[in-house]
């Protein structure tokens, strides 16, 4: 199938968002996926998203493969989450209000855009039980819905996308390249509820960055959980 990622979709100015570049897979799978980020997404280029079979896929630009999909099981502890409340108020310590610009001020995930032009997720730094994570509130947008009332899987995983990196941001340290994320939602998600978007440290290896992030509902019940594998920005 023949796709673009526009402009609109970015994450770094040139860049594809990676969460929504991963969730472009996440559509039609049928249980948790990998999806790993091979190479930068070009934007408003011809891409070809290819079904390989047995829930595996690839996205490719010409002959180079920007990401694969595959089926996976994963394992992830999830913290307590946040009361609607409580992520509200982390929020203004976000990264996304970093020197009154963001980490990527107009990021399709985190950037601080016009209401409906984003996911407009503005995770904080905050502890529960004391557990340091970040955290935000997320209301979908109409356009995300399916005709079932539900966000389609695809918004799902792209809004779990940016509060990985926070997680390791907001303690200073400059996570930026998602390089790896694993997928699994639980429970449908209410397009029409406000929810909370979760994210924390599972740990490191040498370069890699570990993230855990879920998506939560008012009752604390988590409906979707991701792992990813983070990466630094080149030089830092």
């Amino acid at each position: 199938m023949q796709i673009t990622v526009a402009t609109h979709h970015h994450g770094p100015p040139s860049m594809g968002h990676g969460g929504y570049v991963a969730g472009l897979f996440a559509r039609e799978a049928d249980g948790p996926i990998q999806v790993t980020l091979r190479r930068p997404t070009p934007l408003d280029e011809p891409l070809e998203l290819v079904d390989l079979g047995d829930g595996r896929g690839e996205l490719r630009h010409g002959d180079d493969v920007i990401a694969s999909a595959e089926p996976t099981t994963f394992e992830l502890e999830v913290p307590t989450p946040p009361s609607i409340d409580e992520a509200r108020a982390a929020e203004p310590g976000s990264p996304s209000h970093f020197e009154g610009r963001g980490v990527h001020g107009q990021c399709f995930g985190c950037g601080n855009r016009p209401e409906g032009e984003g996911l407009r997720i503005f995770a904080g730094p905050l502890a529960v039980e004391g557990r340091a994570m970040v955290a935000g509130t997320w209301r979908p947008t109409d356009w995300m819905a399916r005709e079932d009332g539900t966000v389609d899987p695809m918004w799902v995983l792209a809004a779990l996308d940016c509060p990985g990196a926070f997680a390791f941001i907001a303690g200073e340290v400059r996570a930026g390249l998602l390089g790896r994320i694993q997928f699994a939602q639980h429970q449908p998600v209410p397009a029409d509820a406000e929810l909370v978007v979760m994210g924390w440290q599972v740990g490191t290896d040498g370069k890699k960055m570990f993230a855990g992030t879920a998506v939560a509902d008012a009752d604390g019940t988590v409906l979707a959980t991701a792992l990813a594998t983070w990466f630094g920005f080149p030089g830092r």
